[in-house]
């Protein structure tokens, strides 16, 4: 290997917004890295199927149906 063109790795503890952390190697700078998905929150490495309705006709039947309530 060529000397010198590699970039330098150091320890770095990385945590996840459903509380799991581990620590592992990096190029970032910085002792921590936030991540919002990990191997035990991601859908694909749980095996779980979540379906999000955030389409912009979701949200406009979802005030409609709001709207019809506040009516009664």
């Amino acid at each position: 290997m060529k000397k010198d063109i590699h970039p330098n790795t150091h320890k770095i503890q990385v945590i996840c917004s459903c509380g799991n952390s581990f620590e592992t190697l990096s190029t970032v700078k910085g002792e921590e890295l936030k991540v919002e998905a990990c191997l035990k929150c991601h859908p694909f490495y749980t095996g779980e199927k979540r379906l999000l309705k955030t389409s912009s006709v979701d949200k406009f039947y979802a005030r409609q149906k709001k709207a019809d309530e506040l009516k009664k």
